[in-house]
């Protein structure tokens, strides 16, 4: 099977190779234990939260080869070292595959024998119809056939009920695992199926010293990823590892304040720049728009709770843009943020919404 993410063996103290989420494993490893296992799980979180490693770990530990503790019939944790396990962790055992966007993505490049234009915004029921072609199919080395479904929340409709009668009658062997934002973003018919493994934030200093330990960041580096990570691991080894959306962070926030203090001509000529960057490259706007919202979120926790402060490196400038703007005003500006967000969203003319957010901006 293909598209498996690759993992690095780092047990943790639960016994996973899984940094934080001590609930989530606590709650599959009992299940383990109990020979409690579900056909079908769904991972939920938001992005960066790490669904994709905690449901990779828990197939690892599925598939493991290694003797079970006594008095039951299955390991609760990977050994790492069996065969299955390593196959894993190479992203090679034919009993676990992944499908995503990403994955389909390349199905039909590979099928058309072109590079394809990247991900579609859904999940085909042709994606769903190929794994059901090998759902029923025995294992070929271990004891499941496993498969994670990322992207879930992006399902059409025809793709959802394809997944739904394979969960209204699972083949003994199989497990799937979802992967969402929450269990509301997909059927209700396909959530209440499903064993529910909700992912909690991580607190900061714990990211802060994974990012030191695993990923060997700089103290100030691995300060600033786990305060802007917003307790997601995931999100932060991204961040961190993309020194492009660094700067354009950097840039984000620098506009921000040139707007802040720019005219009214000079407010709407940079709407008309905002507007071709959401025609050319909406993904950067929406990314400019999120920096804006964090950085007036943040005018406001560094004068009440300094320590809830994402964009730590700017302490300086913060703590004078708080003398500057009182909490009313930063709300207001962070209502304005959100509405057009929404906006765009929804189609409204993006040079109105835009030029709407930039007059309003304090």
């Amino acid at each position: 099977m293909d598209g498996i993410a690759r993992l690095v063996f780092q047990p943790q103290p639960s016994g996973w190779p899984l940094v934080g989420q001590e609930q989530a494993v606590k709650l599959l490893r009992a299940g383990l234990r109990t020979t409690n296992i579900s056909h079908a799980y769904m991972f939920t979180g938001p992005q960066g939260i790490g669904k994709r490693t905690t449901a990779m770990s828990f197939a690892m530990t599925l598939l493991c080869e290694a003797e079970a503790p006594a008095g039951q019939e299955y390991p609760d944790q990977p050994c790492g070292i069996c065969p299955s396990c390593s196959k894993v962790l190479r992203g090679a055992h034919p009993d676990l595959g992944e499908i995503n966007l990403e994955t389909q993505a390349q199905a039909l490049a590979d099928a058309g024998g072109k590079s394809g234009r990247g991900p579609a915004k859904e999940l085909r029921i042709d994606s769903i119809r190929e794994m059901q072609s090998t759902v029923g199919l025995s294992p070929y080395v271990g004891r499941w056939k496993i498969y994670i479904i990322g992207d879930a929340e992006r399902m059409n409709e025809e793709a959802s009920n394809a997944l739904l009668k394979t969960l209204e009658e699972p083949p003994r062997h199989t497990i799937i695992m979802l992967l969402a934002p929450d269990e509301v973003s997909v059927l209700p018919t396909i959530a209440s199926r499903c064993f529910l493994v909700p992912l909690r934030e991580m607190p900061r200093k714990q990211i802060a010293d994974a990012l030191r330990l695993y990923w060997e960041e700089e103290d100030d580096q691995a300060d600033l990823g786990a305060a802007l990570a917003g307790g997601r691991l995931g999100y932060a080894v991204a961040l961190l590892s993309d020194r492009d959306g660094l700067d354009r962070r950097k840039k984000a926030l620098q506009e921000l304040s040139v707007l802040s203090a720019a005219q009214i001509n000079d407010r709407v000529n940079s709407a008309a720049q905002y507007a071709k960057m959401f025609t050319d490259s909406r993904p950067e706007l929406y990314e400019l728009l999120q920096h804006w919202e964090g950085w007036w979120r943040d005018v406001i926790a560094v004068q009440s709770a300094p320590e809830l402060v994402a964009n730590v490196d700017q302490l300086q400038v913060l703590q004078s843009s708080a003398r500057k703007y009182t909490p009313r005003s930063a709300m207001c500006a962070i209502t304005l943020v959100q509405d057009t967000r929404r906006q765009l969203m929804e189609n409204v003319n993006p040079r109105l919404a835009l030029e709407s957010l930039v007059l309003g901006i304090p």
